[in-house]
């Protein structure tokens, strides 16, 4: 049976680099294939790295199996990279040993077009200070939400997206009373308990994007961690999903893109400059590279 890339469920990592690169033309196949196989050696047992693939590359590498560039309808910016990076750690430091050889193995063959150093905050809080990704499912039920089951080609590796959001409204936000912004969010600011159907906001957060459609739960497995400095702050959106078409719907619902036309409040405050989504392949894909 195929095994998923490691690290994916595992959130106890508190140290995060996300790197995403662009593929010029003209490069040989082989020798990027190369590069990844002595960027991937260099994970270690408590530095996981995975890599995903944008489709551009991934038609490069395989022809298992075809999927589209990041778009919705100018609503999001798309910067539909090639190749994604994910390093974690325990400290700052093996983190930064990781990710600088994994970068100098790379940077021959792609060019780095966006480094993202994250981090977890107090007990996996965003900078709003509310938590995230209350509504992860557990167990066998985030495999099954994470990880593309068969017959699809994919079957074993996950969906990925990614995005880079600035919080410029985060100052605004925190001067709202704590009862206005748990309506932004559609659960509580200090125990993270999500409101029933009565208390929910039509455009509470929440109420966007927990979800069914068609009698079907659309629940992604969120690996978000906040980024930044005193100038510029915000959240790395990290999620995975066992269909492609589940982050497209729940964007749709955020940006007012369905039949209600209801926007997500949370977008008053925040709002994405990167926009890309990717396949991670199983481990035995990548041991044959």
């Amino acid at each position: 049976m195929s095994e998923h890339q490691a690290g994916i469920f595992d959130r106890s990592y508190t140290q995060h680099l996300f790197l995403e690169y662009a593929l010029g033309g003209g490069h040989d196949k082989n020798r990027i294939r190369r590069a990844l196989r002595q960027a991937l050696a260099l994970a270690g047992e408590r530095t996981p790295v995975l890599v995903a693939f944008g489709p551009g590359l991934w038609s490069r590498l395989s022809s298992d199996f075809d999927f589209p560039a990041f778009y919705l309808e100018g609503q999001v910016p798309a910067t539909q990279g090639d190749l994604f990076v994910w390093v974690q750690a325990d400290n700052r430091s093996d983190l930064f040993d990781t990710g600088l050889a994994v970068h100098r193995q790379l940077r021959d063959e792609l060019a780095l077009q966006l480094e993202v150093e994250a981090f977890v905050y107090h007990d996996l809080r965003d900078l709003s200070g509310f938590v995230d990704g209350i509504g992860n499912p557990e167990g066998e039920a985030a495999r099954q939400a994470a990880i593309i089951p068969d017959p699809h080609p994919a079957a074993g590796g996950s969906w990925v997206l990614s995005q880079k959001w600035v919080h410029a409204g985060l100052e605004a936000f925190h001067e709202m009373p704590v009862a206005d912004q748990e309506n932004v969010f559609g659960r509580t600011k200090a125990d993270a308990v999500e409101f029933d159907d009565e208390r929910m906001p039509d455009n509470a957060h929440v109420g966007r994007t927990d979800v069914d459609r068609d009698g079907v739960p659309q629940k992604i497995w969120r690996r978000s961690v906040p980024y930044g400095s005193t100038t510029e702050h915000g959240l790395y959106f990290l999620a995975f999903s066992c269909e492609l078409d589940r982050f497209d719907y729940l964007l749709r619902r955020m940006y007012g893109l369905t039949e209600d036309g209801v926007r997500d409040r949370m977008l008053d405050f925040t709002h994405p400059v990167t926009s890309s989504w990717w396949y991670a392949p199983t481990r035995e894909w990548l041991a044959a590279l």
